[in-house]
């Protein structure tokens, strides 16, 4: 059996236990249920949901003894060279973990496109949109194969407003947003791919 068959299967009966559970035999007409006790329906699904999960042999890809657990602290990130890849980095080694005796190297390279909206009569730009686009590979440092590349956006926005320190506080906290939602794409990508990366 698929594990998305067995999953749905599982679900399928903790559902059924869980309707028998939490709702009051249906009334004459066979149409009307209603609710015996909300509070235990939270109670009853939290402790029910997750034999679903077990069933099916579903294990979260940071679970304990994961693929993805296996490589936090094995890859090695690129040099700094600016704010907005300081700060890339910085999320990036929070989601992956500081390599001590990497078996990877990720190397990145983040590009920021902004583009002007919401231009008044007077030709003034108060509104920017941010486009944010981080090029990754990973390779095996011990054979210099690529395991993993791919491109990645993320988007996000700032308004200009009549103060240029406003303005610019605006602009580097949305390039920081970008920053740190493009990092954590990156590890979400070599997470959900970890098991066929391999060590």
């Amino acid at each position: 059996m698929s594990s998305f068959k067995a999953f749905w299967v599982s679900l399928k009966k903790v559902s059924h236990i869980f309707a028998e559970a939490v709702f009051a035999p249906q009334t004459r007409s066979g149409k009307i249920w209603h609710i015996s006790n909300p509070k235990s329906v939270s109670r009853r699904f939290v402790l029910l949901a997750p034999l679903a999960l077990a069933a099916c042999g579903f294990r979260p890809i940071y679970g304990r003894g994961s693929a993805a657990e296996a490589l936090n602290g094995k890859i090695a990130l690129g040099p700094v060279d600016n704010r907005l890849s300081f700060e890339f980095h910085e999320q990036l080694e929070n989601r992956l973990g500081r390599a001590e005796t990497p078996i990877f190297q990720l190397e990145t390279t983040l590009d920021v496109q902004s583009k002007g909206l919401a231009i008044t009569q007077d030709n003034a730009i108060t509104r920017y949109n941010l486009t944010g686009i981080a090029r990754f590979s990973l390779t095996r440092i011990a054979t210099g194969e690529v395991v993993l590349q791919d491109n990645l956006r993320a988007f996000t926005a700032y308004s200009a407003t009549a103060s240029a320190y406003a303005t610019f506080i605006s602009e580097r906290d949305a390039k920081r947003r970008l920053a740190v939602s493009l990092a954590d794409q990156i590890a979400t990508r070599i997470a959900s791919s970890a098991e066929t990366i391999g060590q």
